[in-house]
């Protein structure tokens, strides 16, 4: 889904923000396939690695292409992927980390694979010239766990909603509900396996909720979260009220249709951490509840309603208030479009451009000393 989208943005936001000397090579993984036909301007070059990331040979293939390349900056946001290393040309090596849970190994299924997940991406993050975050919270808890060096070097550019997540007419939404073979009345919300823990509050309101007639909840995740959470779908007594869908089995207009349908959007995160799920909800015109964190806060103000990530009673409450009051539902529909205007894909690849053209004339220290990038960083 990501992968997509971001193709996507290459059209509408970071093509228009190249300058006439700009060039971009987009490196994608092993095996990997395009969303659609890949963009062709002259000034975007896509290259397919044909190793396996963090490998002798996949080092070497880095090598080989940053020498052909000779790229001024190299972005990336896979913490745990070494800088590429040459003898005649050093490029500026930055990092964007949107997620904090990225530097813990969370994605990694064994504690020795967790292990040295943690360990490269501390290594790498120390040795960046620059860490790109969307949110200060993240800044924040990178420079507490990389150390003070991370200070001068870690600056926020937020993120950007892709305009493919929108309010959608009824009969789109339609359409992709009959494919999905999902009813017209449900609340939307997005999990992993991982964090499956944090969807159990959502369901037990769910389950608890008697003053709101029945919804179907709608679960974006992965093939594995069925499994993890069956027993709370159980003791809820929620059997064929929980529909989940594989995120990466649907096509990105499915979901953005998804998103505009639902009634109500469950962001049940617990994490420091950007959730680009919020911004997607509230340009989609749906109202969000979600977990009261000191991202979201900052971000989002009144735009969301926030609770206690643990009390089902706080997330029944919010669900009933927003399903039976017209007038705070329109009203949070009204903020939360405000809110996702003003973080557009275009202003965060114009910023992003305009900070690796800075990072190639002067150190990072300098740009945070100066406050060249953010007066307010």
């Amino acid at each position: 889904m990501s992968a997509a989208i971001y193709m996507a943005d290459m059209v509408d936001a970071f093509l228009p923000a190249l300058q006439e000397e700009d060039r971009v090579t987009i490196l994608l993984g092993s095996a990997t396939l395009l969303p659609w036909e890949p963009i062709e301007h002259p000034a975007v070059t896509y290259l397919i690695a044909q190793e396996i990331p963090n490998t002798f040979a996949a080092h070497d293939e880095m090598a080989d292409l940053v020498q052909h390349i000779r790229p001024d900056v190299w972005w990336t946001a896979d913490t745990t992927l070494s800088p590429p290393k040459s003898k005649h040309f050093s490029p500026k090596i930055v990092y964007a980390v949107e997620d904090f849970r990225t530097l813990l190994g969370f994605e990694r299924r064994s504690f020795w694979a967790r292990t040295m997940a943690m360990r490269r991406s501390r290594k790498n993050l120390h040795n960046a010239d620059a860490i790109i975050c969307p949110v200060k919270a993240v800044a924040a808890r990178i420079i507490h766990t990389v150390g003070i060096a991370a200070r001068h070097k870690t600056f926020v550019i937020p993120n950007g909603i892709h305009p493919i997540f929108r309010h959608h007419t009824d009969e789109e939404v339609l359409n992709v509900r009959r494919k999905l073979l999902i009813p017209q009345r449900y609340v939307l919300t997005a999990c992993t396996a991982d964090v499956s823990n944090y969807l159990t509050p959502i369901l037990e309101a769910m389950g608890a909720s008697e003053d709101v007639p029945s919804s179907t909840c709608v679960v974006l995740g992965d093939a594995d979260l069925p499994d993890a959470v069956r027993e709370v779908i159980r003791d809820c007594h929620l059997e064929g009220m929980v529909r989940f869908l594989n995120v990466s089995k649907l096509a990105p207009t499915e979901i953005a249709a998804l998103y505009s349908g639902a009634s109500v959007f469950f962001e049940p995160s617990q994490d420091i951490a950007y959730q680009p799920s919020i911004l997607r909800a509230m340009a989609s015109g749906t109202p969000v509840i979600c977990a009261a964190s000191a991202a979201n806060e900052a971000l989002y103000n009144q735009a969301v309603l926030r609770v206690h990530p643990t009390d089902a009673q706080e997330w029944i409450r919010a669900f009933t208030a927003l399903t039976l009051s017209t007038v705070l539902r329109d009203r949070q529909i009204a903020n939360g479009l405000s809110c996702a205007a003003k973080f557009t894909s275009t202003a965060m690849a114009k910023q992003s451009f305009a900070f690796a053209r800075l990072l190639c004339t002067v150190p990072a220290s300098t740009i945070r000393k100066n406050h060249i990038l953010h007066k307010n960083d």
